[in-house]
């Protein structure tokens, strides 16, 4: 009964960074906003994905979408900060086994690898940037259609593994 009178205090005033949705407790400490009732974002909201992770929760990332080569290829690159609940997500057409490189990045990151039915199928955590003599090509071990780049160390801080699903809200 406690629960229940939580969950209703929260729907309507939203006091903590969770929410429940389709039976899911969602936690995030950084997103805000509504979905519409598609379940999808609403116009004025960024995108994101969730990951499914056991026991019924999930993990939301805020996105940027890099879905054409001059995007994919700037990726990150240049960036000196990243949100702790924040990431790109890379699009392909198909599944591909494209090598990923860390040129230009100034911070660590995750690899996530995603495959076309939205399966993590790899992750290479702790990407370091490449130096001025090295610069090592980061390879999935799986074919993927998405690669979700995130902050070094999330995917251990969030107990995500290889096998979770992703669920995208992606925004135009």
């Amino acid at each position: 009964m406690i629960v229940g009178i939580f969950l209703i205090v929260q729907d309507k005033f939203n006091l903590f960074n969770i929410s429940w949705k389709d039976g899911t407790i969602v936690v995030n400490d950084e997103f805000e906003g509504e979905e519409n009732s598609e379940g999808t974002p609403s116009d004025d909201e960024e995108s994101y994905v969730e990951i499914e992770i056991p026991n019924g929760l999930a993990v939301r990332v805020g996105v940027e979408i890099a879905d054409d080569d001059l995007e994919r290829s700037r990726g990150l690159s240049g960036r000196s900060s990243l949100g702790d609940y924040e990431g790109m997500l890379f699009v392909f057409q198909n599944e591909v086994n494209n090598p990923f490189w860390m040129k230009d990045m100034l911070i660590s990151l995750d690899i996530v690898f995603i495959d076309s039915d939205n399966f993590i199928v790899d992750i290479k955590g702790n990407q370091q940037p490449c130096s001025d003599t090295y610069c090592p090509s980061v390879y999935s071990n799986e074919n993927f259609m998405y690669v979700l780049e995130v902050n070094s160390d999330f995917c251990a801080e969030n107990d995500i593994e290889v096998g979770y699903h992703v669920v995208q809200y992606l925004h135009d």
